[in-house]
């Protein structure tokens, strides 16, 4: 039996493409709105301190994404589709922040997507572990 190219983990692939497409155009908010400070941009990201902070997660989350998916060790659905929801989720979050969203929604969906990503990141980590020790 050959193994899968991608270990079944093609899901981490291909939303670390959509993270960093994410990222890549938050990118040049940021250009717009800091250093230009064009009044468009900066009427849609009232605070360009969350909108730093919405990038700079969607890099991270990008690139453990690619880690977990190079490490080629297989992970469960239940693990990945966790991974891959907070991967979107929790940068999402201060997006959210940076145009001015709040509400008692937003904060149940925040609350959901910590414990998604803690518990999808948590158990990758687990696994490439147990992974790691098993066959040393």
């Amino acid at each position: 039996m050959s193994q899968d190219k991608h270990a079944g983990n093609v899901l981490l692939l291909q939303v670390a493409s959509i993270s960093l497409l994410i990222a890549l155009v938050l990118a040049w908010c940021l250009t717009f709105t800091i250093p230009m400070k064009i009044p468009f941009f900066l009427n849609i990201f009232v605070d360009t301190d969350k909108l730093l902070s919405a990038h700079l997660d969607f890099l991270m989350m990008t690139m453990l994404l690619l880690g977990f998916y190079a490490s080629k060790i297989p992970l469960p659905k239940y693990v990945q589709w966790p991974m891959a929801i907070g991967s979107i989720g929790n940068p999402s979050l201060f997006l959210f922040g940076a145009i001015g969203l709040q509400s008692p929604v937003i904060m149940l969906i925040v609350l959901v997507s910590i414990v998604l990503t803690t518990f999808g990141y948590g158990m990758a980590a687990i696994k490439v572990l147990r992974y790691s020790l098993k066959n040393s």
